[in-house]
């Protein structure tokens, strides 16, 4: 493996660590201690998060497959490329709405 596969494959690999670290704690905080008016917040946070956690690992799954001279065409079927977006797609429009909520 070359420098840059590495280099692509640490971002990633730390990426959807942090990530997933960071919802686990959200979650936990989120079923603990937060404030009722809070909670909401702290579900969103950590949504986001998984979201950023599948993104990082569904990239590195795509980079690998593609060094690897795997067929590609499998990751572009719009299953897995919706599957993959979803978490982040949801927490981003509920933290978009909170956001509106704030604002009217």
């Amino acid at each position: 493996m070359d420098l840059s596969a590495a280099l692509v494959f640490v971002a990633d690999g730390t990426t959807a660590a942090a990530a997933a670290f960071n919802a686990a704690w959200l979650c936990a905080h989120w079923l603990g201690s937060a404030a009722p008016v809070r909670r909401l917040a702290t579900a969103t946070l950590a949504l986001v998060n998984a979201g950023v956690a599948v993104q990082a690992t569904f990239a590195q799954a795509l980079f690998t497959a593609h060094r690897l001279g795997w067929p590609l065409a499998p990751w572009f079927e719009p299953a897995p490329w919706l599957a993959a977006r979803a978490p982040l797609l949801a927490g981003t429009l509920l933290l978009s709405l909170l956001i509106l909520r704030r604002v009217k």
